[in-house]
């Protein structure tokens, strides 16, 4: 039997592509440049035909690798060539929500932000905020260990999961809980479903603030707002948001669609406080002393202006096609008072290659996104704009600190391992996924340091 033919005979016909022609839709995910070629894409409906497609790639001798809703933007879910593309949108199943108990039971397919708005109108909050998430699923925000704009104050997808299963390379399912086997969840969140492909998740849920508050403050300079935001943490404000976007994201964004930012401003601070009535009436009034000590001109927005910015910043990646119609999107974390400097550094190497770059970021926890934006039909363009990911690297890391803060390694970041860790880091990490993997049959290629 050929690997498609296991395939139909484990989900069914109706749930298996492999026709030339319809492959190239799973040939690609959300990062620019980066293609592959699947042999066979399957949709399955439950962890036993995940075991059983497992298995029937191991017979083929065929890779394979779980997909989501494929927003990634380190190419991770870009599948390698022959491969088995498992596809768990299928798997949408909320199976247990308790109230009393705080916890949620899922499968990995279930849409980000369907799961908050499904937990908010029970009462509850599920933090992690992923600018994917309209398309990103609980099993990818599980593989990479997804954060968002709240991640500073609430934590990361790692902070939520309290119970994990996963099919592992061998077919095998293995179930791991917090803290009998805390070490064994840490090592399958943010592993890019290189180690295993989670089948279920249990979530850990939060009360949602009573009350919150949201200030914006417009910057003549970049370097002046991204120097800011460790000062403003020094005061012992915790926000529950603290995010930066540059001139040219903010120019981006009123061409798009405009929502009233300034576009006359160097840099805007979006700073949202949330907590008990009072405790945030008296951490705005600190803000604002702290913001008007900053010489920014302070701009003060009602809750309907405010959501507007929030949402024109969650639109940012379809607003920068407004500069160019394709974009590099990079991902560093540094430490926060290197933020400005950073910056400085990456505007100015894009700037002397010609490269148009629009940088956002969190603030609060030293994650910054740069942009690099092109022409995928000029080459020139795309060569400068591919070349900038290795500057951003090398930046980042003499600034000490981390390739990724949130994207993950992927295919776009797995070469520069070798610059970011140690040999024995790196010995460890391979030995990691041997352990997991010893067949090298999960999403190959993606993340894992080459030898």
């Amino acid at each position: 039997m050929t690997l498609a033919d296991r395939v139909r005979a484990i989900v069914g016909g109706a749930n298996v592509v492999d026709e030339p022609d319809a492959l190239w839709t799973y040939a690609y995910d959300a990062t620019m440049g980066y293609r592959g070629q699947p042999a066979v894409v399957a949709f399955p409906a439950s962890e036993s035909q995940i075991q059983q497609l497992v298995r029937a790639a191991a017979a083929a001798d065929a890779p394979c690798l779980a997909r989501g809703g494929a927003t990634s933007l380190a190419a991770s879910a870009v599948p390698p060539p022959e491969s088995l593309v498992i596809d768990t949108n299928r798997m949408q199943r909320i199976e247990s929500f308790d109230a009393n108990a705080r916890r949620a039971i899922v499968q990995p397919g279930v849409v980000t932000h369907a799961f908050r708005d499904f937990a908010a109108a029970r009462g509850l909050c599920y933090p992690p905020d992923p600018s994917s998430e309209a398309g990103s699923t609980l099993g990818g925000n599980v593989a990479t260990n997804a954060g968002g704009a709240s991640a500073f104050k609430y934590g990361v997808t790692r902070d939520f999961v309290t119970r994990l299963r996963a099919v592992t390379a061998r077919g095998e399912v293995v179930e791991a809980a917090r803290p009998a086997a805390g070490p064994v969840v840490d090592a399958l969140i943010g592993s890019e479903g290189t180690l295993g492909i989670v089948t279920q998740i249990e979530l850990r849920l939060v009360e949602p603030p009573p009350a919150r508050a949201l200030r914006a403050a417009a910057f003549e300079s970049p370097t002046d707002a991204l120097a800011r935001a460790p000062r403003l943490l020094e005061t012992g404000l915790v926000p529950a948001k603290l995010e930066f976007l540059d001139a040219q994201t903010i120019q981006a964004i009123e061409r798009a669609r405009p929502r009233g930012l300034p576009e006359d401003a160097g840099a805007v601070l979006l700073v949202e406080l949330d907590g008990e009535p009072e405790a945030v009436r008296a951490e705005e009034q600190l803000l604002l002393d702290v913001l008007a000590d900053a010489g920014a001109g302070l701009e003060i927005v009602d809750a309907d202006t405010a959501e507007r910015w929030w949402a024109a910043r969650r639109g940012l990646s379809a607003s920068l096609s407004r500069i160019r119609p394709a974009k590099i999107g990079e991902d560093i974390c540094v430490p926060r008072r290197a933020l400005a400097d950073t910056y400085a550094r990456i505007r100015g190497e894009a700037e002397s290659r010609g490269v148009p770059v629009a940088i956002f970021g969190h603030a609060a926890d030293g994650t910054l996104h740069p942009n690099m934006l092109y022409d995928p039909s000029d080459p020139t363009e795309r060569q400068a704009a591919a070349a900038m990911l290795e500057v951003i690297a090398a930046v980042g890391l003499a600034a000490g600190g981390v390739l990724s803060g949130e994207h993950g390694l992927g295919r776009v970041k797995r070469g520069f391992t070798t610059q970011a860790m140690t040999p024995p880091t790196l010995d460890a990490m391979r030995a990691l996924k041997q352990a997991f993997d010893p067949d090298q049959r999960l999403n190959p290629g993606a993340m894992w340091p080459p030898v």
